[in-house]
């Protein structure tokens, strides 16, 4: 005769593919934050403020993160006089969440503050180099042109 199995013996399972049914939430509609809440200009004006200064200065891949964050309503900023310890100086000087390194320990280390990524890497926003201003490329581009009409 045989015996049942001993508690705590695993059993195989039937697969969990024979059973199909549809997705129970179709996703019609994209996710909206903050959907019923009745905002000021002032409010969303201090919003797209502060998701421009959380974008600012960091890789792509953090950029993505403050982003998503943003859009899911997930994003929780740093409340009024907290600060946070840099990574690198061990100062209370980093004044935006989701920042491991200040400001100035950032560039001077060439690292993202979101991830400390080297800032070679992890690309900037729009492909930038670091240094480099939009002055200079327009400069080049019409020293450039010039060149071409002297031939």
């Amino acid at each position: 005769m045989s015996q049942p199995p001993a508690v705590g013996v695993n059993r195989p399972r039937a697969m969990s593919s024979a059973r199909h049914r549809a997705q129970k939430h179709q996703n019609r509609t994209p996710f909206v934050a903050k959907r019923d809440i009745k905002r000021t200009e002032t409010d969303r004006a201090n919003e797209e403020r502060l998701k421009s200064l959380a974008c600012a200065n960091v890789c792509d891949r953090c950029v993505a993160k403050a982003r998503w964050r943003f859009q899911m309503g997930k994003y929780k900023a740093k409340k009024n006089g907290q600060r946070g310890r840099c990574a690198s100086c061990a100062l209370k000087t980093i004044r935006l969440a989701y920042r491991s390194l200040c400001d100035g320990c950032g560039s001077k280390l060439e690292a993202c503050p979101g991830c400390r990524t080297p800032r070679a890497d992890a690309a900037r926003d729009g492909g930038e180099v670091v240094g480099a201003s939009d002055e200079d490329e327009d400069e080049d581009e019409d020293e450039d042109e010039d060149e071409d009409d002297d031939a």
